[in-house]
C-alpha cells in the first residue's frame, strides 16, 4: 500500500506542472486602467466627435472635446475664461488620470466655440494620453485606457509616424474609379470621412462638376471647400464602402502631411491607439 501510495504522488505533481505550463502558454490579455465615458453625438446629430467629462484644477467641470488632431501638452479654452486662471498652465483630469498642461486661450467670438463647443467646453489633444494605450469604442461610447497592449491579434496593425507631432498613417481612396493616396492624420477632430489637400484631385483629373460645395467650422474659422461621393476608403488591410461616403477637399490643407482621416471613417471600427510604441490597431466592425 505504501508503495502504491508514492507511486501516486509522482503522477500527481506530473499532472500539476502540465495544468501549469498551460496556463502559462494562454495569452494574458490586458485589463484596462480606465473606462472613459464618452459622448459621441453632441449638441446636433450630424456632428459626431468624442467629448468626455474633465475637470481643471481640481474644482472647474468642462466638457472635453478630445481631438486626436491636436498637437502639443496645451488644452485650448474660450478667453472669456481668462480670469478663472492666474497662471499660464492648469491641471487637467479625466476620468483617472490627470496632467498639467498649457493653457491656450482662443476667441470666444469664432465659430469653433459659439457653433460647435460653447464656452464650457475645452479642447484636449492626443498628448493627454502620452505613454498611454487607448481604445475608441464608438458603439458603446466610451475610451479605454490600457497600462500595456491587450490582446489584438485580429486585428490589422498600420505603424504611426510622426510629423510635427501629429499622427500620421498611410490611407487610400477610390472615387470616381480612381486611386488617391496619401499620409492622414488620425483626427477625431474632423467630422467626416477623410480630408485630402487640393491638388490631389487634379493629379487625378477627377470631376469636380457634380461637388457639393460649402463651408465648414475650424478653431481658426470657417473652411471653404468641396466633397465628392467616394467609392472605398483603405486604411491598413481594412476597407471601408457605403453610399453616403464623401471625400472633402479644402485649400488649408495643400501641403503633404496635413490631410485627415476623420471620425466617420474610424466609427466602423474598434480603434486602438497605442502611443507607447506608435501602432494604430483597427478591427472591422459588423454593421
Amino acid at each position: 500500500m505504501k508503495k502504491y501510495s508514492l507511486f501516486l504522488i509522482p503522477l500527481f505533481l506530473f499532472f500539476v506542472m502540465c495544468q501549469n505550463s498551460n496556463k502559462k502558454a494562454e495569452r494574458v490579455g490586458a485589463f484596462p486602467s480606465d473606462t472613459i465615458p464618452m459622448q459621441y453625438s453632441y449638441k446636433y446629430d450630424n456632428l459626431r466627435l468624442p467629448i468626455l467629462d474633465g475637470v481643471v484644477n481640481d474644482s472647474l467641470h468642462f466638457k472635453v472635446f478630445f481631438d486626436t488632431g491636436l498637437a502639443g501638452n496645451r488644452f485650448i479654452i474660450s478667453d472669456s475664461l481668462k480670469k478663472l486662471f492666474v497662471h499660464d498652465s492648469a491641471f487637467v483630469q479625466i476620468g483617472k488620470f490627470k496632467k498639467q498642461m498649457n493653457i491656450n486661450f482662443y476667441g470666444s467670438n469664432r465659430r469653433s466655440f459659439i457653433n460647435m463647443l460653447g464656452k464650457n467646453t475645452i479642447l484636449v489633444g492626443w498628448e493627454f494620453f502620452e505613454n498611454k494605450i487607448i481604445e475608441f469604442d464608438f458603439q458603446n461610447q466610451h475610451i479605454l485606457v490600457y497600462n500595456e497592449l491587450p490582446d489584438v491579434t485580429v486585428y490589422s496593425k498600420i505603424k504611426i509616424a510622426l510629423f510635427h507631432n501629429s499622427l500620421l498613417i498611410p490611407a487610400q481612396v477610390v472615387l470616381q474609379g480612381k486611386t488617391m493616396e496619401d499620409t492622414v492624420i488620425i483626427d477625431t477632430g474632423h467630422n467626416g470621412y477623410v480630408n485630402f489637400h487640393t491638388d490631389e484631385y487634379e493629379k487625378q483629373g477627377i470631376d469636380t462638376t457634380k461637388a457639393y460645395y460649402g463651408q465648414s467650422t475650424a478653431l481658426y474659422g470657417s473652411i471653404s471647400g468641396f466633397s465628392i461621393p467616394a467609392d472605398t476608403i483603405k486604411i491598413g488591410s481594412l476597407y471601408v464602402a457605403n453610399q453616403n461616403m464623401r471625400i472633402t477637399f479644402d485649400n488649408t490643407n495643400n501641403y503633404k502631411g496635413r490631410s485627415l482621416l476623420g471620425t466617420k471613417t474610424m466609427e466602423n471600427f474598434s480603434v486602438i491607439l497605442d502611443l507607447i510604441n506608435y501602432d494604430l490597431y483597427l478591427k472591422k466592425i459588423d454593421n
